[in-house]
């Protein structure tokens, strides 16, 4: 087929590649441009038909369109005009440089010699015939380990790494003059290295603005380190400074972004940078006073939270307020979970991962969009449906943040299946981490990288079904509720949202969970652990229990982090009886009403006649028949496939008692009070500041049902 038959460049690229599988608007494929035997190319279009690509093995745009036997040009539509590339969320392709730079331009737009420049190295090279400077990187043995090229002067795409290469720092094999001069200092870039150079300063060049790895730490042993801090940057600070705690920094003074931009206003460089030297600070006492701005304020645009005796009645409001007219725990206990991902994570402690499993138009991903307007941007990672690989690739930092993945029970099954290896690792081990397999582009051997990704991190993901056993037993289960009632109550909220629209979102709840992010990790004790689980250990539960215990632990002390007083029991026992069991209330409700026709001499019953009893959709009873029957507790007497059910009544339902009540425990005192370790006062971190005066109340959050007269008088007053 020629090019003149392909309508659209998006169909000529996918002509072109094997296993394309479409999901949703954005294909997968094998990618060409490495040995790929589990797809790993993403293909879409973005609105003006110019195709997007990434390979999450880490292949580069052009290496794929080679590959493919194609141009860059064939990933553009037919017309003169070119848009830029829209914002597409895990997606980098290039856009053609119309001019290109090349090693003479950038040295005459840099002030320096090009014979400076040739004896480091670099030169013009061409890149899909547009000039472009290569300039290469060297370890600290003066060996040629990376290139990095130059596409431009300006713009967001200047920069990109020959295949196979990874960021390092530039000018290692100056280490032994850097050593000699007893001092370095860090710049941003190559061409700040090459004007320092040539002032016979000890200068190292950072890789990007937002690119530090902890090892190189490793470089700087008993030297004085000093950064340039640009004013685009100031991230960069809390990046290096873990790792080089006596880092001093140099703040650009007024009109000289650079030291680049110094030599070119024609001033001392030399003597500029012994004046800030001079001047510099270190970089702990700087962060010191961010985080008291920070920390002061985050209080102010808290305050209503931090001076509410039930914050977790302000969370009810807002979910509400939005127009959420379901069931009010199912986001409560996202939020709880949430919250978790704060905690401390100790030998044997678990974060609390939570499914929200319902029949689709249940209103499960509504639930959780909710309660993340109550959490900071910081404090949680989307990814959609459909997107499994990117849980792998995708280079965002999950520590203390919730991941939401949408449809968990749409990973392919499997243990080859990495997506799926990547989440039972991320159930199990509180992080993500996995090994994949890439081909290393000098020798074409295959190696293992590992991806690491450090926690605790949070799952909260969606199903039409509980996920399989290596899953399932890893979280807790929560169903939506779907009965009549519930729909009437969520059909009244979307009424209620169009006559009155939402209430403004406050600020103040995403200001404390970010106020409270801000001293994670919380080392929270629960004294009273040991009369819990003797009290639980009384019960028949199934074997997981010991694992949901911890569990259990981590919603404890989620609600001490959030200073709530109060009835955990209410919130926690239907969650951790449907867990343990895997009977929620509204799968007894199904079974206990097989129960009554049978008593009623009903012939046959069909899923039909109890969705008609229950006054529920077929669709939202077949799912809570087919989990009683998963457990044995209903059996079908109809073996014929194709046939409609014919219910009959199996093995007793397990006890419903899967917390044992707050009464049944050991009264407490004071010191049995679950206890988080690191409040930050109002000065900084040291000290302790009262969240709260002291106000003891066992009333709970209006929206929420009694609990037969039962409070957790335990859990009365966190002490912080």
């Amino acid at each position: 087929m020629s090019s003149s038959n392909y309508n659209t460049p998006l169909e000529k690229v996918l002509s072109k590649l094997q296993k394309v599988k479409k999901t949703g608007g954005v294909y997968t494929a094998r990618c060409p441009a490495h040995q790929d035997k589990n797809p790993s190319l993403s293909i879409s279009a973005s609105s003006n038909g110019t195709v997007l690509l990434k390979c999450f093995a880490g292949c580069r745009v052009e290496d794929i369109v080679a590959a493919l036997g194609l141009e860059m040009r064939d990933l553009f539509p037919d017309t003169k005009e070119v848009s830029l590339y829209p914002l597409v969320k895990g997606f980098t392709p290039l856009r053609p440089c119309s001019e290109g730079i090349s090693l003479e331009k950038l040295a005459e737009t840099k002030g320096l010699r090009v014979l400076q420049l040739k004896s480091l190295g670099c030169s013009t090279i061409h890149r899909n015939d547009v000039p472009a400077v290569r300039i290469p990187y060297a370890d600290q043995y003066g060996e040629i380990v990376a290139v990095r090229f130059r596409l431009s002067l300006d713009g967001e795409r200047r920069f990109t790494w020959r295949r196979g290469d990874h960021p390092l720092l530039y000018g290692l094999g100056r280490l032994k003059e850097i050593r000699t001069a007893g001092w370095v200092l860090l710049v941003e870039g190559e061409s700040d290295c090459w004007t320092g150079w040539s002032y016979q300063l000890p200068l190292l060049g950072l890789p990007g603005k937002t690119i530090w790895h902890k090892e190189w730490a490793s470089y700087f042993e008993g030297l004085e380190v000093y950064l340039w801090q640009e004013p685009d940057a100031p991230d960069l600070t809390e990046r290096i400074t873990p790792d080089i705690p006596n880092l001093r920094i140099i703040e650009a003074p007024e009109g000289i972004k650079d030291i680049s931009e110094a030599h070119l206003q024609d001033l001392d460089v030399v003597k500029l940078i012994e004046d800030l030297r001079a001047k510099a600070r270190p970089a702990a006492e700087i962060l010191r006073e961010r985080e008291a701005v920070n920390l002061t304020d985050l209080r102010r645009r808290a305050a209503d939270v931090l001076n509410s005796k039930k914050p977790l009645a302000l969370v009810v409001r807002a979910i509400r307020g939005q127009g959420y007219g379901g069931n009010i725990r199912p986001p409560l206990l996202i939020y709880l979970a949430a919250t978790s991902r704060l905690l401390a994570m100790r030998p044997g402690a678990m974060p609390v991962h939570v499914a929200l499993i319902g029949q689709p138009g249940a209103g499960k991903n509504y639930a959780i969009s909710i309660v993340l307007l109550s959490l900071p941007e910081e404090g949680y990672h989307i990814i959609d449906a459909g997107s499994p690989r990117v849980l792998i690739y995708d280079d965002v930092a999950l520590r203390h943040r919730v991941l939401v993945f949408g449809e968990a029970d749409s990973l392919p099954a499997g243990e080859d299946n990495p997506a799926a290896s990547a989440v039972r690792n991320l159930l199990q081990d509180h992080h993500l981490h996995y090994d994949v397999t890439v081909r290393d582009p000098e020798t074409g051997n295959f190696t293992v990288h590992k991806v690491r990704k450090e926690g605790p991190t949070v799952l909260i993901t969606t199903a039409t079904r509980r996920l399989g056993a290596q899953l399932d037993s890893r979280l807790f289960s929560l169903e939506v509720p779907d009965d009549q009632s519930q729909i009437r109550s969520a059909l009244q909220g979307q009424a209620m949202l169009e006559l009155h629209g939402t209430e403004e979102s406050s600020e103040a709840l995403p200001a404390y969970q970010a106020l409270l992010q801000v001293s994670a990790p919380w080392d929270v004790v629960v004294p009273f652990a040991e009369e819990l689980a003797e009290a639980i250990g009384r019960s028949p539960a199934a074997s997981r229990i010991l694992r949901d215990y911890a569990r259990l632990l981590s919603l404890i002390k989620a609600v001490a982090v959030l200073n709530h007083r109060c009835r955990i029991y209410g919130l926690v026992r239907d969650v951790y009886r449907a867990s343990v069991t895997g009977a929620s209330n509204a799968v007894r409700q199904a079974i206990q009403t097989v129960v009554e026709l049978k008593a009623r001499g009903c012939e046959r019953i069909t899923i039909t006649v109890v969705a008609a009893e229950l006054s529920i959709s077929k669709m939202a009873a077949s799912g809570r028949i087919r989990t009683a029957l998963r457990g044995g507790w209903l059996v079908n007497g109809e073996y014929r496939k194709g046939y409609p059910f014919d219910l009959d009544i199996g093995e007793p339902l397990p006890d419903e008692e899967g917390l044992p009540k707050p009464s049944a425990l050991t009264p407490v005192n004071q010191e049995h009070f679950p206890i988080p370790r690191n409040i930050p006062s109002e000065q900084g971190c040291k000290g302790v500041k009262p969240l709260t005066n002291g106000y003891k109340d066992t009333s709970f959050i209006e929206d929420l049902p009694p609990d037969d007269g039962e409070n957790l008088t335990d859990l009365r007053e966190v002490v912080i």
